[in-house]
């Protein structure tokens, strides 16, 4: 039985992630969102104020998070519109796919605020590689950043 949808599509960076320390995951729920809302250009104040609470160190935070899934429920209400649209012929293929990966992108930061980080951490990744397409990168990316992380913290640590 798959735990979680990264495992779906990367058991390997799954399993990582799954033995990684809980500041770890959360790290990487962090990248996996910057880069997708960085790689679709969407920007909105909610997603400002969902960013400052994860540099915060504050994910969890329900009402953000409730205001976050109105917010993705506008952007799959579009882009189901414009999916309805492009099969009338109406729409153009490249304006459904990114409103597709608009809402993917946010979901990714919405994941990224769950309290609990593996969940964060895999959830926002899968919707992260949903919105750009680009898995490779991603978990370059975060591989990168969680080895940056353990780099920084055995610095402070007294050998």
């Amino acid at each position: 039985m798959t735990e979680n949808r990264l495992e779906l599509i990367d058991p390997e960076l799954s399993a990582y992630l799954l033995s990684a320390s809980i500041a770890q995951q959360r790290y990487a729920a962090a990248i996996a969102c910057e880069f997708a809302l960085a790689k679709t250009g969407i920007s909105a104040t909610i997603i400002d104020e969902g960013l400052e609470a994860i540099k915060g160190g504050v994910p969890g935070n329900e009402m953000l998070r409730s205001r976050l899934e109105s917010f993705i429920n506008q952007l799959d209400e579009k882009q189901w519109d414009l999916q309805e649209k492009m099969a009338e012929g109406k729409a153009q293929l490249e304006t459904y796919i990114a409103a597709f990966q608009k809402a993917r992108a946010v979901n990714s930061l919405y994941y990224a605020l769950n309290p609990d980080a593996f969940t964060a951490a895999t959830e926002s990744l899968y919707e992260a590689q949903a919105a750009t397409e680009d898995l490779a990168t991603l978990k370059s990316r975060i591989l990168l950043g969680i080895n940056s992380l353990l780099a920084i913290q055995s610095i402070g640590t007294p050998s």
